[in-house]
């Protein structure tokens, strides 16, 4: 699991780099931070802003270049400054594949 957590209206410019690393789709989530300070920082990041969170699932071997790609158009350095983590899945039900195996 991708997790990309960019200011609040960047998640096409996300999802358009996710897809040309070879991403499927996301899912995406509003989310406002709830920091004890409203004046604090994580990474550059104002926490009381709203931020949108893009989950994408993907084959561990596309993470990576996923990933690089987002940080890339939207990272930091961009009006998106979005950050990605990764988390592994041990079981996935209910998602359409048309490869059985994975």
């Amino acid at each position: 699991l991708i997790v990309a957590i960019a200011n609040r209206g960047y998640t096409d410019l996300v999802m358009d780099a996710a897809r040309e690393a070879g991403a499927p789709g996301g899912t995406i989530l509003h989310a406002k931070s709830s920091g004890a300070d409203g004046s604090g920082k994580f990474f550059g990041m104002s926490l009381a802003e709203e931020r949108e969170m893009i989950f994408i699932v993907a084959p561990t071997g596309e993470k990576n270049a996923i990933m690089q790609a987002i940080m890339a158009q939207a990272g930091p350095s961009t009006k998106a400054q979005a950050v990605t983590l990764s988390l592994a899945l041990e079981d996935v039900v209910g998602l359409f594949t048309t490869n059985p195996d994975q």
